[in-house]
């Protein structure tokens, strides 16, 4: 029980916000580990998401996150299942994505990705202004200098995804 109550008390550090500009960690690093730990604390319906199969992590717009997420995933397991980070699935085949994120796009493009996974178990980040207005799971932003995010519930309810309370917890009203 201690060991949970530290990876827990980690994941929370991990999550809270921090300084973007930190002396080791790039701002594509940073990103990452939201990414990651959004992962960590979603629950995706069995037949979305079979434990013997890989989460699949798509990248849009952002070939720093693709290079970033895969050195955050290393060595890695989520339930006891392996990731795998794509950006070619991402403009391919977005629905084949567990997790898609999207950046250095318009909003109006980013509207229209939400728009095509309307009820599809796919967790949808991005750092678009407005994403989570559009439909949007989560969306990062800065927050005096401090990466933050904000969390559509309805938005993960609809796709058949349950956020845990903890990350719900830490996210900032926008």
């Amino acid at each position: 029980m201690a060991f949970l109550r530290v990876r827990v008390a980690i994941a929370v550090l991990l999550l809270a916000p921090g300084r973007a500009a930190a002396q080791d960690v790039t701002q594509a690093a940073l990103k990452a580990a939201f990414i990651y730990n959004f992962a960590k604390f979603t629950v995706w319906p069995t037949d979305a998401a079979p434990a013997d199969a890989p989460l699949i992590m798509c990248v849009r717009g952002d070939a720093a996150i693709v290079v970033a997420l895969e050195r955050a995933i290393t060595g890695r397991l989520i339930g006891g299942r392996s990731m795998i980070v794509s950006s070619e699935e991402a403009a391919a085949a977005p629905r084949a994505c567990h997790i898609l994120y999207v950046s250095g796009v318009t909003a109006a493009e980013a509207a229209r990705l939400v728009a095509g996974l309307r009820d599809v178990p796919t967790l949808t980040i991005s750092d678009v202004e407005g994403f989570t207005k559009t439909g949007g799971i989560a969306q990062l932003f800065y927050d005096q200098g401090r990466l933050s995010f904000s969390i559509h519930a309805a938005s993960a309810a609809r796709a058949h995804l349950t956020i845990s309370s903890r990350l719900l917890a830490l996210a900032k009203t926008r």
